[in-house]
């Protein structure tokens, strides 16, 4: 009986905190549920409105058509038109030497460089004049011994005379000697007048070997030289650049030619005188030379150095009714982006004529008066509203 009592005594107790475990669970939702309303009735109301949509504000230019001169640009170095490496064609002591052989010396056409000694050489022309004399001599006795045995034969009336008796195998070894004598007398005039060097054309000392008193061989190396009134420029042509030159031809072509130089951007013009006609298969280019002649407008003086790195613009073609952007308003896909009369943005394929290094000549795809967007946009969406903020070539 003691046992039972306990039992139910736990019971009752283990009925009541279930209850009041309940009782506070829904005491809890009550109060939830009651300040949800009061949160909902008293609290911000939020703005459901959807926000203003930006629009896009963009820089455009005003296409315009027109004729445009086409130049390739490339770059090369100076160099003389000729240059000779100047040798002695006799030997000798060197007399004379002029005080201008030296680097950087100047010479006129035919100026005397080098002297060298010249007794043995007149003695040789003496001696090669005293030979033709005696063979012109010789050959005169022959010639009247002819003429004599020719009118002895004849009163002897036995018809044509032999060619022993007319003597004409002594006639023709006399006149022989008399041409190889002549001929040595051309070569000791020949060796005399070598004994003097003379510049060969109007010329620049690029190195000098020899000096007063030297003794010169024959075939050797006395100086270097090069031409002063003409230079030329070999420049590379890349091939896909030969087509905006000159259908023509291409000599002709003015050049115009630019380099620092002296501390100043200095100008020169030339012409393309000829193409070396081969392709350079390493660089895909085609060499073209220019000639950088002296004139009333640039004189002897003015004329670039050898040797000087230059730029050199060689003028093209004409293209007509071009129309040039900057290159930053073509796209990857040859596309550019156009503003249409309602301020709207406009895709559109055009058609590359050429690429320059700022700017692109389109040939079709925009007219003249469209509005081209030359500033960046994140996202281009065909038809989006844009707004202007300035038109580019309108400012210049």
């Amino acid at each position: 009986m003691k046992i039972s009592s306990i039992n139910s005594h736990r019971s009752a107790a283990g009925s009541v905190r279930t209850v009041v475990i309940i009782v506070v669970v829904l005491a809890i939702l009550v109060l939830g549920l009651i300040g949800m309303v009061v949160l909902q009735k008293t609290g911000p109301t939020a703005d459901k409105s959807s926000p203003p949509r930006a629009i896009p504000t963009v820089k455009i230019i005003v296409a315009e058509k027109g004729d445009h001169q086409l130049y390739v640009r490339t770059q090369g170095e100076v160099k003389a038109s000729m240059s000779t490496q100047l040798s002695s064609q006799v030997m000798g002591r060197a007399t004379m030497v002029s005080p201008k052989l030296k680097a950087g010396g100047s010479f006129a056409k035919n100026e005397v460089m080098i002297e060298i000694e010249r007794a043995d050489y007149v003695s040789a022309l003496a001696r090669a004049e005293s030979a033709l004399a005696d063979a012109q001599l010789a050959l005169q006795q022959e010639q009247a011994r002819a003429e004599q045995s020719l009118r002895d034969w004849a009163k002897l009336g036995k018809g044509a005379a032999p060619d022993l008796v007319a003597r004409k195998p002594q006639i023709v070894s006399a006149k022989a000697r008399v041409t190889a004598a002549e001929a040595d007398v051309v070569r000791a005039t020949r060796d005399l007048e070598r004994t003097t060097i003379r510049a060969p054309y109007r010329c620049r000392v690029d190195q000098a070997y020899v000096d007063f008193g030297a003794t010169i061989a024959a075939g050797m190396r006395v100086a270097d030289v090069y031409s002063t009134d003409v230079r030329e420029l070999r420049v590379p042509v890349p091939l896909d650049e030969l087509g905006y030159l000159n259908e023509g031809g291409l000599v002709g072509s003015p050049v115009d030619i630019e380099a620092e130089f002296a501390g100043e951007t200095r100008t020169w013009s030339g012409e393309i005188i000829r193409s070396e006609g081969q392709v350079d298969r390493t660089a895909m280019m085609m060499y073209q030379v220019v000639e950088i002649a002296a004139s009333d407008e640039q004189p002897l003086s003015d004329l670039p150095p050898p040797g000087l790195f230059v730029r050199a613009s060689i003028k093209g073609r004409e293209m007509k009714q071009i129309v040039e952007i900057p290159r930053t308003a073509l796209n990857a896909d040859h596309s550019v982006l156009l503003v249409d009369d309602q301020d709207q943005l406009q895709v559109v394929d055009v058609k590359v004529a050429r690429t320059m290094q700022d700017t692109v000549l389109i040939s079709s795809g925009i007219s003249a008066g469209d509005r081209v967007i030359v500033s960046a946009i994140e996202t281009p969406v065909t038809g989006m509203k844009l707004e202007i903020e300035t038109v580019v070539n309108e400012e210049k």
